[in-house]
């Protein structure tokens, strides 16, 4: 099954004060009465109103992405087999210029005789074949695009002294996008880390044996990995920009397998409200659900509130 998720085309937040902000905010739609998803906590019930603040959720665009996963791979091999091509070339270029003088001299009757002429152009040969075989090699290894760049060197030097990292991103059958992107949004998979962007090189040359989906080889260069560090990848796909709500990290509370907001209800009281997290992004979390964009949210305190509703549900009941 497809798996896809949007990464953020609209939608910059400001959290500050007791309100979110945000830099270009659409006009809001009517909005839709929505079934609360759990018990009502009525205003009297509310305590610790002042360590608590409400906000407005930011309606947001977001793009489909695919979801796959990496491996930062051990640039030594493709060092050494770069370095193995550029032997082989010297020694070829030497033969063919031995081979073209000594040809030269038995030519115009110079001091080379016919078995010398066919000694140097069958070490020529040889010489050549070598280099082809250091060529295919690389091909076959790393794929015709990185094996073909103009840079490769350049690249192969910044692999070499830890200034860029190679990584290969792997995705599920039916998850490949329809042309190769030419960026990747890479993060550890482990833990909360940054997002960086990778450069995608192209196709890798051979398909992974567990997920059988597509494969790209991915550059990163900034603050690279070291080897065998997995990563998480979001590549860019076709398909309708998905509409999401953002809200900040705060205000998403979590209890007995569900997501959770508390939202303001007009008595006073807050009703908590069931939504699924579309991506974790920079400043919030981007969700969809049972919110509108014109609802009075909790954001700062939700978590606090929950605790105070499992606890007071615990208690025994007064006689």
């Amino acid at each position: 099954m497809k798996k896809i998720i949007p990464s953020l085309l609209v939608g910059a937040v400001l959290g500050g004060g007791t309100a979110w902000v945000t830099l270009h905010q659409p006009e809001a739609e009517p909005k839709s009465e929505t079934k609360p998803a759990g018990p009502a906590v009525t205003a009297g019930d509310v305590a610790g109103a002042n360590q608590r603040t409400l906000g407005s959720p930011v309606a947001a665009t977001l793009a489909l992405e695919a979801k796959g996963f990496g491996r930062v791979l051990d640039a030594a091999p493709l060092v050494a087999s770069v370095e193995e091509i550029k032997a082989a070339r010297a020694v070829a270029d030497g033969s063919a210029k031995e081979f073209a003088r000594t040809k030269s001299l038995h030519d115009n009757g110079g001091n080379a005789s016919q078995a010398a002429v066919d000694a140097a152009e069958a070490a020529s040969v040889r010489d050549a074949a070598v280099l082809s075989a250091a060529r295919a090699k690389l091909v076959m290894a790393w794929g015709r695009v990185l094996a073909e760049k103009s840079d490769l060197s350049a690249l192969v030097h910044s692999l070499a002294i830890g200034e860029a990292a190679l990584a290969r991103i792997d995705l599920l059958p039916g998850d490949a996008p329809e042309k190769t992107p030419a960026t990747a949004r890479i993060g550890l998979l482990t833990g909360e880390s940054a997002w960086h962007e990778a450069e995608v090189l192209g196709p890798a040359p051979v398909a992974d044996t567990q997920t059988q989906g597509v494969s790209f080889l991915a550059l990163l260069r900034d603050t690279p990995p070291a080897p065998g560090t997995a990563l998480r990848v979001t590549l860019a796909v076709a398909g309708e920009p998905q509409k999401v709500l953002v809200v900040p990290r705060s205000a998403i509370v979590r209890h007995e397998g569900k997501t959770l907001v508390f939202v303001q209800t007009t008595d006073g009281g807050f009703q908590y409200r069931a939504v699924e997290v579309a991506r974790n992004l920079p400043d919030g979390v981007a969700i969809t659900g049972d919110v509108a964009e014109g609802d009075k949210i909790i954001v700062t305190g939700a978590q606090q509130l929950l605790a105070d509703q499992i606890l007071k549900s615990l208690a025994p009941p007064e006689e």
